[in-house]
């Protein structure tokens, strides 16, 4: 797989050059199209006959969840004001409190098949190789692919080791898609079970969150993947917003070498990012042909839908995402990076993604993020492996608390907080009491089945 094949893709160079008009386009077609939109333009006292620029679009209103989903029925945010009947409804992982929907027309169900199938193919040969696609998703989440066998077997770790048990005689290659802690138990479940994950070829392909630098190693290391061999097998991140696309933002391999040298070298992380950046983003490029993306002075991300087919558009939509823009021309010229920068054109969209950007506090100032916990957490293989990976942290003066979750029966001691106390300090500079939980007194209500995301902030 090359860089340029990607690049070719996700965009044709002519289309990039003048994204203006299509990015007006869409907003005029929503605009006359949606009626809850008319009126969000109305309450704003704008009209849209005075948007005939990019400098103008930027004066329209943000909008969200709160503005959208929760204020108006659905069919007022579809074109025309009608719900027509979709192939398939997306639902939000309600992570916020509230929910938002995603619609899958019917007669673009079987082109996002196609896109999911030319994604598989770029990054996993998947029409030449016979591939077993193992969806671990949680809240029923599809992957429409038809280029593969897909089994969706949502959070069940022992079908997921059936399956393989059962099939992997079948096929060249296995896909596993799924949430960072959720795989880690699959292969560990599955190594309980007896298989031997070096012995077959298999690729992860992790969401819902960003993944730690140093889980995505704890995960190569159980399938026997050389991180710099990606012949061996590939960890690689897909990132979607529910209401507008499931794969919209794609971590390609290069960007998955990137991100492990900007985690090995902090200083070359603060030359890219800046010094004050919230810990170590995802890097992930994107088709610019279907979203538009903003990036506010506050890093928050806002995305313009620019599919005229789409029936439920969303303009200037604020998905609660921190991020940046990313040159990497910007990093200098040393080995190690030179041959990356050759394969990563300056065409091609790189976006850092950092997440919600939450975090809690020591001593009211020195800010924790949950990014750095993790990083901790999987820093240590022999102590990533007595842990879920779930944990709670909590503001806190002198001191910042951390507890984490133990694997089921792995007992807690002051050794093993001492030794996460160690770890996390590693990528934590605030003061952070460390507390090891066993499995099931892990409380507050705190269900761990992987059926949603995990709060890992009070």
């Amino acid at each position: 797989m090359s860089t340029s094949d990607i690049h070719t893709a996700l965009l044709e160079k002519d289309q990039v050059m003048n994204l203006q008009p299509l990015i007006l386009e869409a907003f005029r077609q929503a605009a006359g199209d949606v009626p809850a939109y008319a009126q969000i333009l109305r309450e704003a006292s704008i009209e849209s006959g005075e948007i005939n620029s990019l400098e103008d679009f930027k004066r329209l209103p943000i909008i969200d969840k709160a503005s959208t989903f929760e204020k108006f029925a659905l069919a007022d945010l579809c074109r025309q004001g009608t719900y027509f009947m979709p192939a398939g409804i997306i639902t939000s992982s309600g992570h916020s409190g509230r929910f938002a929907y995603g619609i899958i027309p019917v007669d673009s169900f079987t082109q996002q098949s196609q896109r999911i199938d030319d994604a598989l193919e770029l990054f996993f040969q998947a029409r030449t190789k016979t591939t077993l696609l193992i969806n671990c998703l949680p809240m029923g989440v599809q992957i429409p692919a038809t280029c593969c066998t897909v089994a969706p077997i949502s959070v069940r770790e022992d079908m997921a080791v059936a399956l393989v048990q059962g099939l992997a005689s079948y096929y060249e290659q296995i896909i596993l898609v799924g949430e960072t802690a959720f795989i880690k138990r699959v292969l560990e479940y599955g190594r309980e079970k007896g298989i031997n994950w070096s012995d077959l070829f298999v690729h992860v392909i992790v969401g819902e969150e960003p993944i730690a630098e140093n889980a995505r190693a704890y995960l190569q290391s159980l399938l026997g993947i050389d991180p710099f061999g990606p012949e061996t097998g590939l960890v690689v991140s897909s990132m979607g917003v529910a209401e507008i696309g499931l794969n919209l933002f794609m971590e390609i391999p290069q960007l998955a070498m990137l991100r492990r040298v900007l985690h090995q070298h902090p200083q070359l992380q603060a030359l890219l990012l800046g010094s004050d950046a919230p810990g170590l983003p995802m890097l992930f490029t994107y088709d610019p042909t279907s979203i538009y993306i903003e990036i506010l002075d506050n890093r928050e991300m806002i995305i313009t839908t620019l599919d005229s087919e789409r029936p439920l558009p969303l303009m200037r939509y604020r998905t609660g995402d921190i991020a940046q823009w990313v040159d990497i021309q910007d990093l200098p010229d040393i080995p190690g990076l030179n041959e990356l920068k050759q394969h990563l054109p300056a065409e091609l969209p790189v976006i850092a993604i950092f997440g919600r950007g939450q975090f809690v506090t020591a001593n009211g100032c020195d800010r924790i993020y949950p990014e750095q916990i993790k990083e901790g957490l999987y820093h240590d293989h022999t102590l990533a492996a007595q842990v879920t990976g779930n944990f709670r942290i909590y503001n806190g003066a002198p001191r910042a608390r951390c507890r984490i979750q133990l694997a089921p029966g792995v007992k807690p001691d002051a050794s093993l907080n001492q030794r996460f106390t160690a770890t996390i300090n590693t990528y934590v500079s605030a003061p952070v009491d460390v507390a090891c939980e066993a499995y099931e007194s892990f409380i507050d209500g705190m269900t761990v089945d992987y059926e949603r995301k995990f709060a890992y902030i009070e």
